[in-house]
């Protein structure tokens, strides 16, 4: 094998970007900031795990659990049958957001293993956007509240069952 073919193959090697893991997050974006950021949790390979009401009550009120024990703000959630939306902020808790989803998925996780034999329920990391203004956080309250409507499941985001939003905590960002 000559150099020029052992220079090609070690290039490749170096630079190859399949099988590495991408992270979801910003590169310098501090996620300890008190700002408001969508998260968007999928279940693993998007099985419809809600669609059941015994797991949707297991499941709905841990982001807020979580929340108070770490000390982080909600300001709306939305859980529908294959995924969690929710705006969350680390508030003054120093704390970054992903210490809220490992313990947020951790406890959902531990809970369900319990109950039946699964291994996994939520999709590896999440994906997040960070709200930098007010039009977009209402914006993005907005798209969150009619997502069970756009799905066909109600026909008015009030009658969602397992949606809210917190308008003290969202008017602390307005």
């Amino acid at each position: 094998m000559g150099a020029l073919h052992r220079m090609e193959i070690k290039n490749k090697i170096e630079h190859k970007t399949w099988r590495k893991s991408r992270s979801n997050r910003l590169p310098n974006y501090d996620y300890s900031k008190d700002q408001p950021i969508h998260v968007t949790i999928c279940t693993e390979n998007k099985e419809k795990f809600f669609e059941l009401e015994v797991n949707t009550k297991i499941v709905i009120n841990e982001p807020l659990k979580t929340a108070k024990d770490l000390k982080f703000r909600i300001l709306c959630y939305c859980l529908m049958p294959d995924h969690l939306h929710v705006i969350v902020s680390p508030g003054e808790s120093t704390l970054s957001l992903s210490k809220f989803l490992n313990i947020f998925k951790g406890r959902t996780t531990a809970v369900f293993r319990e109950r039946k034999d699964l291994k996994k329920i939520w999709q590896r990391s999440a994906f997040d956007h960070v709200i930098r203004t007010e039009e977009n956080l209402k914006g993005v309250i907005e798209y969150i509240r009619n997502n069970p409507v756009r799905k066909g499941i109600v026909e008015n985001a009030d009658d969602y069952p397992y949606s809210e939003s917190f308008e003290l905590e969202i008017k602390r960002y307005i």
